[in-house]
């Protein structure tokens, strides 16, 4: 790799590493100290815990991921390559699947019914929503496992033929379509699916308030709009860094090394976008983020 493309590199690995290593960290001692304020949401505060933690792991699984391809460590070892591929995408697998946790509590929480049935669910999912998270990260770990046996990593002997990484990396068909199916689409059918609940919910919750100018106020309907543009800005971002990971494993597209920067940087920036979403869409974590800024 050229010496320009290292310092590069290495510059955006280091800026991207500390923004989001720090944000994160932020949001995980924050909700970790809302969690046992008795005031608030423990069920909120739990997943938004979690939701920080992975992505504080994640942001450092990117960082030691960049050093080793930076520096073709890879090469010099097949095993680590393919741990680094297996966590990697189970990081990823776990941090989809708490977007859907997140839109699926948002939703309960702005859906109104007093039908005995929905009442049951709705308790049901809050006292439950522990043992969902544990369980879809279990689920995650059991989908991807695979891949350290079926991936495989060819390293050309000619060097014109290579890629950016230096390296081929060949996955098998039947995991892609597995993984694609129950890592991906099902958790994002049921976040579309709690958004649209949400959205249909917060509209006529407006035309409700509308119709009482006494209870129409601005925090009311700023607190419901920012809880679904979170979501869909978040489920957006998953889709984008899913579509990204699709087109990294695509070889005639990684031969080139602009597009393979461009991808690699768009990785890295991943989980400091998650954090950004969350703390912009949070008005008591925004407060104390700026306040620890400040400070």
């Amino acid at each position: 790799m050229k010496l320009e493309l290292i310092i590069t590199r290495s510059v955006i690995l280091v800026i991207t590493g500390v923004t989001g290593t720090f944000i994160n960290s932020i949001i995980v001692l924050l909700n970790f100290r809302f969690w046992r304020d008795v005031t608030t949401s423990k069920s909120y505060n739990r997943l938004l815990f979690v939701i920080g933690l992975t992505n504080t792991i994640l942001q450092a699984h990117f960082i030691f991921d960049a050093i080793l391809k930076i520096y073709s460590l890879y090469l010099l070892n097949e095993n680590l390559l393919l741990c680094v591929i297996t966590f990697g995408f189970t990081l990823v697998d776990v941090n989809i699947w708490n977007t859907t946790w997140l839109s699926l509590l948002c939703c309960v929480r702005l859906v109104n019914s007093s039908h005995c049935f929905y009442l049951k669910i709705k308790a049901k999912f809050f006292s439950s929503l522990p043992l969902l998270i544990v369980g879809s990260v279990l689920f995650a770990v059991t989908i991807n496992l695979p891949l350290f046996w079926t991936t495989k990593l060819h390293i050309p002997t000619n060097t014109t033929d290579s890629p950016a990484s230096g390296y081929f990396i060949s996955l098998d068909a039947y995991y892609i379509i597995f993984s694609s199916l129950f890592g991906f689409s099902v958790p994002f059918c049921m976040t579309c699916v709690s958004i649209g609940f949400s959205i249909s919910t917060l509209l006529g919750h407006i035309r409700r308030m509308e119709r009482s100018d006494s209870h129409l106020t601005s925090a009311q309907l700023q607190g419901h709009y920012r809880a679904v543009k979170t979501m869909v800005i978040r489920v957006f971002l998953d889709f984008l860094f899913f579509f990204i990971i699709v087109l990294g494993v695509s070889v005639p597209l990684i031969l080139n090394s602009t597009t393979y920067s461009v991808l690699w940087l768009a990785v890295l920036t991943y989980p400091t976008s998650q954090a950004f979403i969350l703390v912009f869409g949070n008005p008591k974590l925004k407060s104390a983020v700026c306040g620890l800024i400040k400070c």
